[in-house]
């Protein structure tokens, strides 16, 4: 299925990750950046579209880059069915676009994601994490069964109702791309990225190795990843700090934009442009 998703003459960027041909949507240069690159990690049936508001509206000065992970869009290899891979996969693709300092953004499953990369990558002297930005994240990302068996034997329905439950503000400013973003999704790969989330268990033990700043943000009207178990994982961060959107539901970054954008602009400017 095509999509009017807006794209640039310039994305995609290609990276050789692991071997095969990666993905992603660049702004700047991240491999000549002194200062942090802001790195985005899209959720569970998504892909680096999921940013483009992000990219074109956020008004983030740093290099920024989204990839897709392995089995949607340009990204070859098989859709990863663990956090932990996908994990090693970023660190790879990190080094790979040559990022030397960052702050991860993820957005629920990329939330699981951001914080195994973190941990992944303490104590690495080529590619530091500095920070945390987690979207609708969850001390638990538990998945329905019945969901989940929807998702391998008829995605489209399982995708819409992960619509209707996955919007407090469901005419927000970027929500029609949004739903055209998941209507998009290869087969097999919510399947596959639901199956890691829900494998993952909980996330508070991670959280406890944790060591780097991190913004937690909920939104108060989430059905998919709710603000009380956002705030539970926050309760088991070193240093966190909570963002609650009014409102807003698990696609927050689309449904209120300035919201998100403000957070990420704070935690990329929490960082010191020099080493």
């Amino acid at each position: 299925m095509s999509t009017d998703i807006p794209t640039t003459g310039t994305d995609p960027h290609v990276y050789m990750v692991n071997g095969n041909p990666a993905t992603a949507r660049v702004q700047g240069d991240p491999s000549a950046s002194e200062g942090p690159v802001l790195v985005l990690l899209h959720g569970a049936g998504l892909d680096r579209r999921f940013w483009r508001p992000v990219f074109d509206h956020a008004g983030i000065p740093s290099p920024i880059i989204a990839f897709d992970l392995p089995g949607r869009q340009g990204s070859e290899g098989e859709t990863l069915t663990r956090i932990s891979d996908s994990a090693a996969w970023i660190v790879a693709a990190l080094k790979a676009a040559g990022v030397r300092r960052c702050v991860l953004a993820g957005h629920s499953m990329g939330t699981l994601i951001a914080m195994e990369t973190a941990l992944l990558l303490s104590g690495d002297d080529e590619t530091r994490v500095e920070r945390l930005v987690l979207l609708a994240p969850a001390d638990q990302i538990a998945v329905n069964p019945d969901l989940l068996e929807q998702t391998r034997t008829d995605p489209a329905a399982a995708q819409g109702l992960m619509n209707k439950w996955s919007y407090g503000i469901p005419d927000g400013p970027y929500c029609a791309e949004a739903r055209a973003n998941g209507a998009d999704t290869p087969a097999g790969v919510l399947f596959a990225d639901l199956t890691a989330c829900d494998s993952f268990g909980s996330t508070l033990n991670l959280a406890a190795a944790l060591s780097v700043p991190v913004d937690v943000v909920v939104g108060e009207a989430d059905k998919m990843t709710r603000a009380k178990q956002g705030r539970a994982l926050a309760e088991g961060l070193r240093h966190a700090e909570v963002t609650a959107i009014e409102g807003a539901g698990h696609m927050m970054l689309h449904e209120t934009p300035e919201a998100v954008f403000a957070v990420l602009r704070r935690a990329v400017g929490a960082i010191s442009p020099a080493v």
